[in-house]
Order: C-alpha cells, then structure tokens, then sequence
C-alpha cells in the first residue's frame, strides 16, 4: 500500500506543539483573576473598617502648619480614576506588570488593615469655607469618607504603586504620570486628609510593596523588554 501523504501529518504535529503555547497563557490570566478578586474584597472592607474611636494620634507639630489648599482636591480626587486606568492599560499591553500592580495593592492593603483596625488614628479636619467647586469638592471628600484609617496613607501608597508601575512600563511616559502622582502625595496633606507621619508610611510600605511584587512576577520577558526601550 502507498504510504500516506506527510504534509496532513505534518501539519498535525505542528498544531499539536504549538497548542500548548497558545494554552500556556491560561495560567497567568487565572492567576490574575484571582489576585484581582482577591483585592476587590480587601478594597470592600475599607468602609466597614472605617471607624473609630482612635486610639493614637500621629499629628507632629510641623502639621499644624500646613495649609488647606482647596484645589489640591482635584489630583486628590484624580487617583480613583488614575488606578483603575492604569491597571486596565496594564492588562491590555503587560499582564506581568498588571500583576505586579495587583500584588502590590494587595500587600499595600494587607499591611495598612492591622492599623485600621487595632491602631486606629483620626484626622482633624478644618471648616471647608466658600462656595466655589473646590470647596464644594472638598466638602464631598470629607463627607463620603469618615476621618478615620489615616496611618499609613492608602492615597499615598497607591499613587507610589501607580508610579513605580507607569515607569517600569516606560520610563518616558511614566515620568509624567509620576509628576502628577507626587502632586496627588502632595495634596494628601494639604486637602488635609492625612498628617506627614500618615504620608511617609504610605511611601515607606508601597516601597515594599511593589519591590516585593515585581520579584514574585519574576523579571520581564525579552519582547517585553524591547518594547520598553
């Protein structure tokens, strides 16, 4: 009998070797469904942990001398949209750093909980005066969020997790995003939201944070090296 044509088997063994590889991505897209499910329930409990009564303060005097500068509320406001952006333009072009910037959140919330809830501290807020937008902004801020869960900063922290993530994807690009970024630190302090000790905690875990993050995710691949240039 006459063998049997090779190029159907050819064919058939090629579509087998690259099968896996096109499989191979599901276990990074589970991964990072699970760490993203993992950090929306850590983010829910914010507001249950949201109360008080304070039992330290971290008010140095330096603190009572910083301004209330009602316009910083509009980069104060901006990193509730800034995050979810980021982390959505992150999945579209690196999911490796996506997980990085999830991780991070992870183990930013993971480690600022513990003060919310056995070390919990209280901010004292001025009177917001005026009618102009800002002020009006303002007065929403303090009002859809209770003066308690200061220590560490969470708008600190995820704005340095922003940044770090922005300029490890492009550092062009990033640079900006880290200006505007150091612009919503700044404006912690002087929507007065937070004190300094709060701020410098924010910067000191989300530090940690991302260092530890882009090690458990392992270092970039060669395309995504090159893509970064």
């Amino acid at each position: 009998m006459p063998d049997p044509p090779r190029e159907p088997i050819t064919r058939l063994v090629r579509r087998l070797r690259r099968r896996p590889a096109r499989d191979a991505g599901a276990g990074p897209r589970l991964r990072i469904g699970v760490e993203a499910a993992v950090l929306g329930g850590l983010l829910a409990l914010y507001d249950p942990l949201n109360r008080g009564p304070a039992r330290w303060s971290p008010e140095i005097p330096l603190d009572e001398h910083i301004p209330l500068v009602k316009q910083m509320v509009v980069p104060y406001v901006s990193v509730l949209a800034l995050g979810p952006l980021t982390l959505l333009f992150l999945l579209v072009t690196s999911v490796r750093l996506a997980r990085s910037m999830i991780i991070s959140g992870i183990l930013l919330l993971v480690a600022a909980y513990p003060f919310y809830v056995f070390a919990q501290t209280h901010m004292t807020r001025p009177e917001v005066t005026g009618d102009d937008v800002f002020a009006g902004l303002l007065r929403a801020v303090y009002g859809g969020d209770d003066a308690y869960n200061c220590f560490p900063s969470l708008h600190t922290g995820f704005s340095v997790i922003i940044a770090v993530h922005w300029l490890r994807h492009d550092r062009r690009a990033g640079a900006p995003v880290a200006l505007w970024c150091a612009l919503i630190i700044a404006s912690t302090l002087l929507v007065r939201q937070h004190y300094i000790a709060d701020m410098l905690a924010g910067l000191a875990v989300a530090a940690l944070a991302c260092w530890t993050a882009l090690r458990v995710v392992g270092p970039p691949q060669l395309s995504e090296r090159a893509s970064s240039l």
